[in-house]
């Protein structure tokens, strides 16, 4: 039994094509009730002493008989040396025909048109017209489209006679080519075209963009415009790059649903890890509750902290961009033997606010097993609701606020200039109460309302002349925070997954590079940014010689006193008592008789 065919064919009726049906459909279920199909007749055929079945001659044409009966052998027998099968189409549903076959993986970039040709379905046909045409300088515009077929003209219709028309195959969900007529009669190139979109250029470019994923809006347009000989706009080309951008990175929905198996992969991996998620209700009813915040520290950092740094920490916030935008990473971050930066844990929360500070800095608490607050001192930039958070969590801790920062607000409150700038950092590297008073004293003389500004401010906050000694560190400026955060620059336009991923490999990698590093410095020694400090700042030290060491210092009340071999470094002052001299002595070197 047959089914009809459609025939297609470009018309001006209102229908793109008509169906021809068997009009003999009840014959042949009448045929087929009546007639045994076991019983077979057969003819003779006298001139060639042969039988054939009379039903063949139906189905089976005489050219095709007379090959088939060839005394050299069958026709159809297979020749190991035949190439030509090579470039037919083996897909079973066009098995007859040796249609040309679209491949986007190949032909994406430079599609060719033919009649005939077979597309997977509409979207990849009409992207390879789109595509096609853009490169010619024309605009397409699809006059008809639906699930069954895609109709395109020139925008300069009627007067363009180019034309294209795809349609379903038989039984397939291919699309393909049933009209076309390539042939554009009008001679412009359109500049503005409709077609090139935000969304195409961000499939066509996508490669480019992902090794190059700091390409400048400015330059991209610039690169694309000339490629292409189309005018494309900044915002078009900023909403390009984003879009790219997310083809590459992944769905933002998606990751978000991969994040429960995310967190048992780290769990599983990582043993010693602290992870912890909090979520809130949907807003729709019975539906999954939403994410609101993830908090994240390593083993591996956790570890190392507690084993080898001081009890100093910086805290930030920072904003994260593109499909995270709105949401902030919280940081905790310390220094190593070596100065470098360590971080130690860090969260992505909804804000930034006296609830989320409170939050991590729980966390934190327990990770870095903080017991006797008083030894610790903690660096920010005093965030939002981050100095009510510590009053509930830490109340018993040091602050010290970034300099740099205080600087900022000191110039916002009017106090600008070069004289008060160099005073105020004065006071800020003072290493002594009397040496920081000079330095106020000379502010006062220059500004008096600046005097009154900074008197508000606690100087065991910003001046090294009143930090703890107990963290021994003098570092006045948030520098480890801020390094961290241009650290993870590049993670933070991704969506989460890859976000927690991109910082993940950060943090490993650094943990391993430092590693082989360490193993490398002679055993005993100390590490080599600590030993450069240390002989850049004896340039700079007065060398006392004493007759008897004991003679020399009666008291100490230094932050630090360091002890290489018979040197003794004073880092904050001393009081010396010795004959004709008293006095206090700041940044001095002494070397023992002898």
């Amino acid at each position: 039994m047959f089914e009809s065919q459609a025939v297609y064919s470009d018309s001006n009726n209102d229908s793109d094509y008509r169906e021809f049906e068997d009009s003999d459909y009840e014959d042949d279920i009448l045929f087929d009730r009546n007639i045994d199909p076991s019983v077979e007749t057969f003819s003779v055929n006298a001139n060639e002493n042969t039988r054939t079945n009379d039903d063949s001659r139906e189905f089976i044409s005489q050219e095709l008989q007379k090959h088939m009966q060839n005394e050299d052998g069958d026709s159809d027998c297979v020749v190991s040396s035949d190439t030509k099968s090579l470039n037919s189409d083996s897909d079973a549903s066009n098995e007859d025909f040796n249609f040309p076959k679209h491949n986007p993986k190949t032909d994406g970039s430079n599609p060719k048109l033919a009649l005939g040709q077979v597309f997977q379905n509409k979207k990849e046909f009409k992207e390879a017209v789109t595509t096609h045409e853009v490169k010619r300088g024309r605009t397409v515009e699809w006059i008809k489209d639906d699930s069954e077929r895609a109709r395109g003209r020139c925008k300069h219709r009627p007067s363009c006679e180019w034309v294209i028309l795809a349609s379903k195959m038989h039984r397939d969900t291919n699309f393909q080519i049933k009209t076309y007529n390539s042939e554009h009669t009008c001679f412009c190139w359109n500049v503005k075209n409709k077609n090139v979109t935000s969304s195409w250029i961000a499939k066509k470019y996508m490669d480019k963009i992902k090794s190059n994923r700091d390409w400048k809006t400015s330059k991209f347009r610039d690169e694309v415009s000339r490629a292409l000989r189309v005018d494309v706009s900044l915002c078009q080309a900023r909403k390009a790059k984003k879009k790219a951008i997310s083809l590459i990175d992944g769905n933002l929905n998606d990751q978000f649903n991969m994040l429960w198996n995310y967190i048992n992969e780290i769990v599983r991996s990582n043993p010693g890890t602290s992870i912890y998620m909090e979520l809130k209700p949907n807003e729709t009813p019975n539906n999954p509750s939403r994410f609101q915040r993830l908090y994240i520290c390593f083993a591996a950092c956790k570890e190392g902290f507690k084993a080898g740094c001081r009890k100093i920490v910086g805290v930030d916030g920072c904003w994260l961009k593109d499909s995270m935008y709105g949401a902030q990473l919280l940081a905790a971050v310390g220094l190593d033997g070596n100065n470098n930066i360590f971080p130690i844990a860090y969260a992505i929360v909804e804000k930034e606010c006296n609830d989320t500070w409170q939050w991590f800095l729980n966390y934190l608490m327990i990770d870095i097993e903080i017991e006797e607050q008083y030894l610790w001192t903690f660096m920010s930039d005093k965030q939002k609701g981050l100095l009510e958070a510590f009053e509930k969590v830490l109340p018993n801790v040091s602050h010290r606020f970034c300099a740099r920062h205080l600087h900022n607000n000191f110039k916002k409150a009017g106090f600008s200039g070069h004289t008060l700038k160099d005073a105020f950092w004065e006071a800020a590297r003072a290493t002594t109460v009397e040496a920081f008073n000079v330095c106020m004293l000379k502010i006062l003389e220059l500004d008096k309302e600046a005097h009154e500004w900074l008197s508000t401010k606690l100087p065991s906050e910003w001046s090294r002349s009143h930090f703890s000694p107990l963290s021994k560190c003098d570092v006045s400026l948030n520098n480890v925070c801020e390094v961290f955060n241009s650290l993870i620059l590049d993670a933070r336009d991704k969506p989460i997954i890859k976000l927690l991923e991109t910082i993940r490999h950060i943090l490993m990698s650094r943990v391993g590079t430092n590693r082989d590093k360490a193993e490398k410095w002679a055993s005993g020694d100390i590490c080599p940014t600590i030993k450069k400090k240390l002989h850049r700042n004896m340039k700079e030290l007065l060398v006392i010689f004493l007759e008897k060491p004991t003679h020399g210092i009666m008291r100490s009340l230094g932050l630090l006193i360091m002890t290489l071999g018979l040197w003794t470094c004073l880092t904050r002052y001393v009081a010396v008592e010795n004959g004709n001299y008293q006095g206090y002595l700041a940044n001095m070197l002494f070397v023992p008789y002898g």
